[in-house]
């Protein structure tokens, strides 16, 4: 599973990388810092393989490039965009609509990552037992090295409940 997003979008594609990778064993959050590198990342790209794209106006060109390739070599490319008449969903298989509104010099990210949060949820259900295991697995790892400072009035429990 082949993940990117550009510019702002970056954050919501490392997002659904951070989720994904715990429920699923090859993800690739595909960096964007420069053309020749994007596609040195996905170079394999093909059938057996997913990308998922997130771009909203102003649509990244690395984004749509790499979904041209991903679509052109076979992959099943999924976009989650601000509308059907988005470059990415050109190229799509699937398109994830979610408004992203401009009100400032800063995007509104609130309804992509409501969206996102919806698609992690609903991936997450469907694989509830593998997901379990890795938290269970994670909790026991946290615990022993000390990743996280304990604190007295409260009860962190993040192994989803089945």
């Amino acid at each position: 599973i082949y993940i990117i997003g550009a510019r702002s979008a970056a954050v919501l594609a490392r997002f659904v990388a951070f989720y994904f990778t715990m429920m699923f064993e090859n993800v690739k959050l595909v960096h964007t810092t420069s053309t020749s590198e994007m596609f040195e990342q996905i170079l394999n790209i093909g059938e057996n393989d997913i990308m998922i794209g997130i771009s909203f106006p102003r649509y990244s060109k690395h984004t749509v490039k790499a979904f041209r390739y991903a679509s052109t070599n076979g992959a099943k490319v999924i976009a989650i965009t601000d509308s059907k008449k988005s470059p990415l969903a050109e190229y799509a298989d699937n398109i994830l609509l979610a408004r992203s509104d401009m009100t400032s010099f800063a995007d509104s990210l609130v309804a992509p990552l409501s969206v996102i949060n919806a698609l992690i949820v609903a991936v997450g259900m469907k694989k509830r037992n593998f997901v379990a295991e890795n938290y269970e697995r994670l909790e026991e790892i946290a615990e022993e090295y000390e990743v996280y400072e304990n604190s007295d009035d409260q009860d962190y429990n993040i192994v989803p409940q089945q």
